[in-house]
């Protein structure tokens, strides 16, 4: 699990996104775009539903920079990133991951 502070901004959450079939195998990002969701985990709406950077396309590597607001309410939090093809097709990770953010 990830701890981060209330009101931080830094640092990026930064993820490597990997075959459903294949863990060992990296998605080519290449020309996709990948978004950064992130919800309460008792909750089914997206607190972050936002465009994420992709840092490094063919090593399938992302990241997202925190809004000024995003981690100003304390709890955990479950966090995924979706992928959208070329072609439209979209894909999300099949594994989230679990976030806490701790008062200041």
């Amino acid at each position: 699990m990830l701890t981060f502070v209330q009101g931080d901004t830094a640092p990026a959450i930064r993820s490597t996104l990997h075959d459903l079939d294949n863990a060992t195998e990296v998605i080519d990002l290449t020309d996709c775009t990948v978004r950064f969701q992130m919800r309460k985990a008792d909750d089914r709406r997206f607190t972050i539903n936002n465009t994420a950077t992709v840092v490094d396309a063919e090593d399938g590597t992302v990241r997202y920079l925190w809004g000024p607001n995003d981690l100003s309410v304390a709890g955990e939090y479950e966090v995924q990133w979706q992928i959208t093809f070329p072609d439209s097709r979209k894909q999300t990770t099949a594994e989230t991951e679990t976030i806490r953010v701790r008062r200041a």
